[in-house]
């Protein structure tokens, strides 16, 4: 089986919103809503789980929104780890095993072709997570200010969601992560750090993640393109 973890509690503070970003207007929907209907529009996803602070359950209870698959919602922690080891421990009540996409709330427009090229990977090679190639030249910046060294790009890629493993090895993961108390980035981190390599493959410059007003800006674009 193939489940779904939609991690959402960002608070999107440099949206300068009065609301969380997850809720922001993006083309007459919200972005959470648009994300969450993109997964449930994938036939092979079996299981969604959304994980969320407590004090936006409501909130999400009250879209006006009618989804096509049950929505298994799971409480949401202080860092994003406890959120997403959270979210893969009410998977694992779904399904017992298989396999875990995890996937950012603020991420609406992630595509089926990315996540199931995503799933086939991680069948094949273990785990798999999405990313692109950095457009602009990546510098190491030194305490002074002052440039230290430029990076190879062609050696550089930038980690998108969604990150796929084995449900069972991911969520093991996880809780030794949260056992010795160390904070990581992504869930690639806690993968390579107990578990194993993870194979990475291209995903596409539109799958960004909504940060700041000029992301929304950039969203409405590629949607009014996409004509959905």
């Amino acid at each position: 089986m193939v489940g779904a973890v939609i991690v959402s509690g960002g608070k999107g503070s440099r949206m300068g919103a009065d609301v969380p970003k997850q809720y922001l207007d993006l083309k007459g929907v919200p972005v959470l809503a648009r994300t969450l209907t993109a997964f449930c529009d994938m036939e092979f996803i079996d299981n969604i789980v959304l994980v969320l602070p407590v004090d936006e359950w409501e909130t999400f209870k009250s879209f006006p929104y009618a989804f096509s698959k049950d929505i298994h919602i799971a409480s949401g922690g202080l860092r994003r780890q406890d959120s997403v080891r959270s979210g893969l421990k009410a998977l694992e009540s779904l399904q017992n095993s298989g396999i875990a996409v995890i996937h950012d709330g603020a991420r609406p427009l992630v595509t089926e072709s990315i996540v199931k090229e995503g799933v086939e990977l991680c069948m094949k090679h273990g785990a798999s997570a999405c990313g692109m190639k950095p457009k602009d030249t990546i510098k190491v910046r030194g305490e002074d200010g002052f440039s230290r060294e430029t990076l190879d790009r062609d050696s550089l890629f930038s980690v998108q969601t969604p990150q796929v493993f084995e449900l069972k090895k991911i969520l093991a993961a996880h809780e030794r992560l949260d056992y010795s108390g160390e904070t990581v980035t992504d869930d690639t981190a806690a993968y390579e750090k107990y578990i194993g390599r993870v194979y990475l493959y291209e995903g596409s410059y539109e799958n960004i993640k909504i940060t700041t007003p000029e992301d929304m800006a950039v969203a409405e674009a590629i949607i009014s393109r996409r004509k959905v």
